[in-house]
């Protein structure tokens, strides 16, 4: 097989991240909450087709594999802002560890035994399921916004959704 040019490498680089720039821009502004959030997001996706531009090269499903690197990205990026710190680290925070009854702990809020039993129970769901929930429900897109991410009909999303819901009904009312 015969490599191509540095600069005919370049150049697809540089067409193909021009087409696809402001679709995948779109989706970092939906996605994401905040613009510098979104921007961050953006550059960590062009980061990636730039590193992965010669594996990838003059295949024609390039805008699916930039979806799924958005996706992954984002995730990353949501678990490393919302990652649990360390226990050596919590004392740090919150001080000395204490044995108190949780209704008495300054941290105590009520309401929120509810919402760790939600946390809970959409933990304990498959990954894909988890994932069509948190897109729907934390991030807000909508059915049709999510049929085209993931690449089926709108009806298949919407069977998916309502059984991924039916599934931590289950799940949450024991």
């Amino acid at each position: 097989m015969k490599k191509k040019s540095k600069q005919a490498q370049e150049e697809w680089v540089q067409k193909t991240w021009n087409s696809y720039s402001p679709q995948i821009y779109n989706l970092c502004k939906s996605k994401c909450m905040d613009k510098e959030d979104a921007k961050d997001l953006f550059q960590n996706v062009a980061l990636r087709f730039c590193q992965n531009a010669d594996k990838i090269m003059y295949q024609e499903s390039v805008f699916p594999w930039l979806v799924c690197v958005l996706r992954n990205c984002f995730y990353d990026a949501a678990r490393h802002k919302n990652r649990e710190p360390t226990f050596s680290h919590v004392s740090d925070i919150m001080g000395d560890y204490k044995t108190l009854p949780v209704e008495r702990s300054v941290f105590y809020k009520p309401g929120n035994c509810r919402n760790d039993e939600l946390k809970r129970t959409v933990n304990r769901l498959s990954n894909e399921d988890r994932e069509l929930i948190e897109m729907a429900f934390l991030k807000g897109l909508t059915t049709k916004e999510l049929s085209a991410m993931y690449g089926v009909s709108f009806n298949a999303i919407s069977k998916r959704r309502l059984s991924a819901i039916k599934r931590a009904r289950r799940l949450f009312m024991g």
